[in-house]
């Protein structure tokens, strides 16, 4: 394992009310209970990409863009943070028909940032771990959101802001940080979300791609006189191949030519 740095989104999702569950179930009860919880947090992380770091009792951190990055990780938490409401909602509803235990939930807080990836620990006990303001500042929120909600950072939220719903911002006092922290509460994605998205910064001229979209324009106007062909575009996370599409379909659109 190596270090280095990368701009992920952290989620930690945490049970509500498994404290008291434990006051009126049996040790082996509650341990099935809790642990088919955090199996479907698990899931629905993993089906979106995400990495789970840590387990801690009823509690999840999960990372989005380490080890393996996507250019859309932070949507991807967001969602995994609702899909993690909806699925434990249904379980709690299920934990009370066949036992009749209520008080089972789930909060959520996302963030993303800067952090170090890399070896943590010494002697035996060596694993891959990631340090930084993201992961506190996402655990923080998680404390600060209602039961049912995901509660979202200022970064992770600029990052996703046309694809969902949210609740108006909020300015937390969260322990450790000397100002107050912007927030907003996930609803749902957004109803405009059917068309594609538009990227932040799109908008603005292109630049350091002209070779690239002169050739993806010849690809595009080969077609009109009837020859085919295979367009890839490739590139790790973050290098700008949806900028580049995205300007590729407007001027496509507008019937500008290489």
């Amino acid at each position: 394992m190596r270090e280095e740095r990368k701009v992920v989104t952290a989620l930690f999702a945490d049970l509500v009310g498994s404290t008291a569950l434990g006051e009126r179930l049996d040790p082996e009860d509650l341990r099935e209970v809790v642990g088919g919880a955090v199996a479907a947090m698990i899931e629905v992380v993993e089906s979106l990409g995400g990495t789970v770091k840590d387990l801690a009792g009823d509690g999840m951190l999960a990372l989005f863009g380490a080890p393996v990055a996507h250019e859309d990780d932070a949507e991807r938490a967001v969602l995994a943070g609702l899909r993690i409401v909806d699925r434990i909602g249904s379980y709690s509803t299920e934990v009370v028909r066949t036992i009749g235990v209520e008080g089972l939930d789930v909060r959520v807080g996302v963030q993303t940032g800067l952090v170090v990836l890399g070896p943590v620990g010494a002697g035996g006990r060596v694993e891959y771990g990631a340090t930084g303001d993201a992961l506190n500042t996402a655990a923080r929120l998680q404390s600060h959101a209602e039961p049912g909600t995901v509660l979202v950072g200022e970064e992770a939220y600029r990052a996703t802001a046309r694809l969902f719903r949210w609740g108006p911002v909020l300015g937390l006092a969260l322990k450790g940080k000397a100002e107050p922290v912007s927030a907003r509460r996930a609803l749902g994605w957004s109803a405009a979300r059917g068309s594609a998205p538009v990227l932040e910064g799109a908008a603005t001229p292109l630049i350091g791609r002209q070779e690239e979209l002169r050739t993806s324009l010849e690809v595009l106007d080969g077609l009109g006189t009837g020859r085919g062909g295979v367009l890839f575009v490739l590139g790790p996370p973050g290098i700008g191949k949806s900028r580049l599409l995205t300007e590729l379909r407007a001027r496509f659109t507008a019937g500008l030519g290489p």
